[in-house]
């Protein structure tokens, strides 16, 4: 057992590891991620364990210290270095438990719970086959293999997406590569799902180009659009990151966005100056109660806002209204109610009130404006659209932040009151958020739009599942994230975090030692720890692996495609 200090400092946190001893082999098939079960004092009854460490012992080396003479101990080392294939060395594994145990009786049967070891007793490693019948769905998508094992990695993706999906990691660990990998075995998976990015760094009209061309699909931009085809292939592939590996494939990429003009799926995002565009009632009761608050507003007028938040209130309840809900025709009724007692009072006509309840009417008889612009209402309709012609994949191009976050802030808001409207379980819709610090900070500011995204990314992750919305966000550093966000994803992919506060939220999170997830640190590109409540997993254990290269996947698809 040892005992550390939370990552926040507020609090500790146990883990319990047991130590199992092995013969030692320079073939060793004991690595970290392995899983083993170990009898317990209860007949039939299995623990697991799943391995975090491991080193090569030897007798000669027990009590071998500084006290013990240089000499003595050059000697005694040399003898060791000759004996490691003796019966005299052995290799001491570290293990931790994994939450479940298992059953043997005639078949094998898993649940959740701990029961203790029997000490001396032999330690059995898991077949493929039970290990695949353990963690794995039977028709889960395959996006890896299992480090150290002959076994695919297969994801039940719809259950991932329902419960949001998170992707951190360093720069260069892959993110972008696993988040494009997940998008397209998504899109392929689930008929009924619709994908939305939002692109800060200009890289996934790149990666998931053929899925562009494949599906009905829009790839959106804030700058002018191209004239002609031979313009656009020059000026995307211009303004687009390429990786490594297509650098010899411009010319095929540029064809590719030549051919995405000519398909008409290009569009320029129009964002209206005042950028928020409707009014809502959680907008206007802090509007009726910071009238309240206001000490230049005469003291008889402020029960008639009182009066006025009263009435919002009883409107609210009789039409089950959130505050995300858009302020309409319905609250006319209770405006006027109010306007007649405060005639009734004699409150003067030039009274604060009346201004008041006037600004909101005339805000209320606002006709929209008509446009062939494609904004963000547009998009939005677009995204929930049914028909099964409809675009199923958005790639939203903002490399400015401050115009990326109101773009996201305002398409979920949007999102959201369009589907509270017409409640429908379809599409199902997943946004993808790349460099989500950027968008839900620990610490937001209305100046930059970031605490409008935060909020917007907030209800997305609290609220989305029941309205069949959900969320993929990517991000280097976990500390500089709104927390609250953190607690709604039940999927982790992590690659290597340098900093120790970072790998130690999640351990703390997922309840398992801090060694396996230092394991993250050696980590080669594209290698993953993968940890999830019940979602992408049947069991959450946690599972090492190595992703598939989305590149090639794209390149052979393009080729296809075009030719």
């Amino acid at each position: 057992m040892f005992t550390r200090p939370t990552a926040d400092g507020r609090g500790t946190i146990t883990f319990r590891v047991f130590v199992i001893e092995m013969p030692f082999s320079r073939d060793t098939p004991i690595d970290a991620g392995k899983l083993l079960a170990v009898e317990t004092i209860r007949k039939e009854y299995y623990l697991l364990l799943e391995v975090t460490d491991y080193f090569p012992q030897h007798y000669g080396m027990v009590n071998l210290d500084g006290s013990v003479p240089p000499e003595l101990r050059e000697e005694i080392m040399k003898r060791v270095e000759e004996k490691w294939e003796s019966k005299e060395s052995w290799i001491e594994v570290y293990a931790s438990p994994v939450g479940y145990v298992m059953r043997v009786n005639g078949g094998v049967e898993f649940k959740r719970g701990y029961i203790p070891p029997l000490p001396g007793s032999k330690v059995k490693l898991f077949t493929d086959e039970t290990f695949e019948k353990f963690v794995f769905y039977e028709n889960g998508v395959k996006i890896g293999k299992v480090v150290n094992e002959n076994i695919d990695l297969k994801l039940n993706i719809e259950k991932a997406i329902k419960y949001h999906i998170g992707i951190f990691a360093y720069t260069g660990s892959g993110k972008s590569n696993l988040t494009s990998l997940l998008i397209r075995k998504s899109l392929e998976k689930m008929k009924d799902l619709k994908v939305i990015v939002i692109d800060v760094s200009m890289e996934y009209g790149i990666l998931l180009l053929d899925q562009l061309l494949t599906y009905e699909s829009r790839l959106v931009t804030l700058d002018r659009l191209p004239d002609n085809q031979i313009d656009a292939g020059r000026r995307l592939l211009r303004t687009h990151v390429i990786p490594e590996e297509l650098n010899e494939d411009r010319d095929l990429i540029r064809k590719a966005f030549e051919t995405l003009y000519n398909q008409g799926k290009l569009r320029r995002l129009y964002m209206s100056p005042q950028g928020i565009s409707f009014l809502t009632y959680g907008m206007l009761i802090d509007m009726v109660r910071s009238q309240t608050e206001d000490k230049y507003v005469a003291t008889a007028q402020k029960p008639f806002f009182m009066m006025l938040l009263h009435e919002l209130d009883r409107l609210m309840r009789e039409n089950k209204l959130s505050k995300d809900d858009v302020v309409d025709e319905a609250v006319l009724p209770s405006l006027n109610e109010v306007e007649m007692k405060a005639r009734e009072a004699g409150v003067r006509e030039n009274a604060t009130i009346f201004s008041f309840i006037s600004a909101i009417k005339q805000y209320i008889e606002l006709k929209p404006i008509e446009s062939e612009e494609y904004d963000v209402e547009n998009l939005a309709i677009e995204l929930l659209d049914q028909d099964p012609a409809s675009p199923r994949l958005f790639i939203v191009e903002t490399p400015n932040m401050d115009d990326a976050r109101l773009v996201v802030s305002l398409l979920i808001d949007h999102v959201f009151m369009r589907r509270k409207r017409s409640y429908s379980s379809m599409p199902v819709v997943l946004f993808v958020l790349d460099e989500a610090q950027e968008f839900i900070p620990f610490e937001s500011r209305q100046k930059d739009y970031s605490e409008y995204s935060s909020i917007a990314v907030e209800k997305l992750l609290r609220h989305g599942r029941k309205y069949h919305l959900h969320a993929l966000i990517s991000t280097q550093r976990l500390a500089y994230l709104n927390t609250n966000v953190l607690q709604q994803i039940h999927t982790y992919f992590v690659s290597t975090l340098p900093r120790p506060y970072d790998r130690q939220l999640i351990s703390e999170t997922f309840g398992i030692s801090d060694s396996l997830v230092d394991r993250t640190l050696n980590f080669d590109i594209g290698q993953w720890l993968l940890i999830s409540f019940k979602a992408a997993l049947k069991e959450d254990i946690p599972i090492m692996f190595h992703a598939d290269n989305n590149i090639n996947e794209l390149k052979e698809n393009l080729l296809e495609i075009l030719k």
